[in-house]
């Protein structure tokens, strides 16, 4: 049975109306599908109140995006025959980071985090760097969603590369959830914003390939690009009506995390 996983990398610091647009939006939205926020720490000082009336919904998972929205790793993003070198944040910064957005879950919502996405995804995830799992893991992160590029540093990243445990790594409780596909920032930058059907029309594409394999979806998407010139959201309302057609597993990302576990032991 395939599995849809749709998570939100909340992430617009210093645009309180943007994440509350949102986090309205999303409210009615997933009345009756899980989904999982991936919150900056800054927004959830920016917006506590307002996160917390979702805090006790089912519906809602609250993971972390780091504290200030700085890169685990470094990308070295090839697009269009020009490479750019964005820097990862020096290693002693990490779990400051990490750390501070952890506690920030559980003092506002009395949450422990178990999840992270590293902002802007990288090519293999933390596969490479089993010194920042060993920080992640201290601080009691067990799954990530960090592997979300190609092999230029860019995407789609192949629906084939499904999630993994980092055990070569030492670390075997601890689960890599890739973001598939191209995330929307990316398709929409290149195909036009206002090209919402076009959008629609590729995520379709992309449930019917892993519907039709069983495989899992990991969809990347962003509070500010869910709203933008889709204020209704109905990209998101159409890939759930189309999932629940096909018979897909809708899930947050720690309750897949969390029965992967259970099967696998």
């Amino acid at each position: 049975m395939s599995t849809l996983l749709i998570g939100y990398d909340v992430e617009s610091m210093g645009k309180p109306e943007v994440v509350r647009e949102f986090l309205t939006k999303a409210e009615e939205v997933h009345r009756e599908h899980p989904c999982t926020f991936f919150l900056v720490g800054q927004v959830i000082e920016e917006n506590a109140r307002e996160l917390e009336r979702l805090a006790g919904n089912p519906s809602f998972d609250f993971q972390q995006h780091t504290y200030s929205h700085k890169l685990l790793k470094t990308v070295c993003m090839e697009r269009d025959g020009e490479i750019t070198v964005y820097p990862g944040m020096p290693f002693a910064e990490i779990e400051d980071e990490v750390g501070r957005t952890c506690e920030l879950l559980m003092r506002h919502f009395g949450k422990e985090c178990l999840g992270i996405t590293g902002p802007w995804a990288y090519y293999r995830g933390l596969s490479d760097r089993p010194d920042i799992l060993e920080v992640l893991h201290r601080l009691g992160i067990r799954f990530t969603r960090t592997w979300g590029r190609d092999e230029h540093d860019f995407q789609p990243v192949a629906f084939e590369v499904q999630p993994f445990r980092y055990a070569p790594q030492g670390f075997g409780d601890m689960l890599e959830v890739p973001i598939h596909g191209w995330q929307d920032v990316y398709w929409r930058d290149i195909n036009g914003w206002e090209n919402v059907e076009g959008y629609a029309e590729y995520l379709l594409e992309c449930l019917d390939y892993a519907a039709g394999r069983g495989l899992v979806w990991s969809h990347g998407t962003h509070d500010w690009s869910s709203v933008r010139n889709d204020p209704e959201m109905s990209l998101i309302r159409t890939i759930l009506s189309a999932a629940d057609r096909r018979n897909v597993a809708i899930k947050s990302y720690s309750q897949y995390y969390l029965e992967r576990m259970e099967e696998d032991r």
